[in-house]
């Protein structure tokens, strides 16, 4: 491999990486806000009325699941008041796989994306991630133009390109659970990850600028 596209190959690596830490993190803090979104989104579809369950025993519920779905040492899933079937259950641990991956990734490539973004700083490069910054602050719009259009046609492709089986589509009858996490509380979670992933582009792309102003 020539000089060149040695530099080309360890900018686009270092691009992705930074990339994939905005991601990986904006995930992970839009996961753990449902702690918060999910109680008021509860309370908000009348979900304790609908389940005839005080408000509290469905949140104990709910922290239930997001344990086992964060914890690898869990390894069985057991709600207070939700059975679950064996596809339930597969599903669950299919995004208990992503949740810890997702975590992984973002704990490993942190260090290495705050080296990268010192170094270039540093060196005066960082206009090697306006481009990527753009394009990211440009698809997630485009995005979210096709999922407000018809949130259901983007929901489940969203399930068919991470779920390479159909155990996420839950019946009711043998996964109640499915009962108390309406579209709508998902369709928040994707709102405030979008809201996450933009402000976190505009404010790469606004350091970028102080940074190469800095420098004149």
């Amino acid at each position: 491999m020539s000089g060149f596209k040695m530099q080309r190959f360890k900018r686009w690596c270092g691009q992705a990486c930074i990339l994939m830490v905005i991601l990986t993190s904006v995930i992970f803090v839009t996961i753990m806000s449902t702690f918060i979104l999910y109680p008021i989104d509860a309370h908000i579809q009348q979900l304790p009325e609908l389940e005839n369950m005080p408000l509290g025993r469905l949140y104990h519920n709910y922290v239930q699941l997001m344990a086992f779905l964060h914890f690898p040492w869990l390894t069985q899933l057991r709600m207070m008041d939700f059975p679950s079937s064996l596809n339930g259950i597969a599903h669950f641990r299919d995004v208990k796989q992503l949740f810890i991956l997702n975590d992984l990734l973002m704990l490993v490539l942190v260090p290495l994306a705050i080296h990268i973004w010192r170094k270039w700083r540093r060196t005066g490069q960082l206009w090697q991630l306006k481009l990527p910054f753009q394009m990211g602050f440009l698809v997630p719009i485009m995005v979210a133009l096709a999922a407000s259009i018809n949130f259901d046609r983007f929901f489940i492709t969203f399930h068919h390109l991470f779920f390479r089986n159909r155990n996420w589509l839950f019946d009711p009858s043998t996964d109640p659970i499915i009962n108390v996490l309406p579209e709508s509380f998902f369709s928040h979670c994707f709102i405030l990850a979008f809201v996450l992933f933009e402000a976190a582009m505009l404010l790469g792309l606004y350091r970028i600028k102080h940074v190469s102003d800095l420098k004149k």
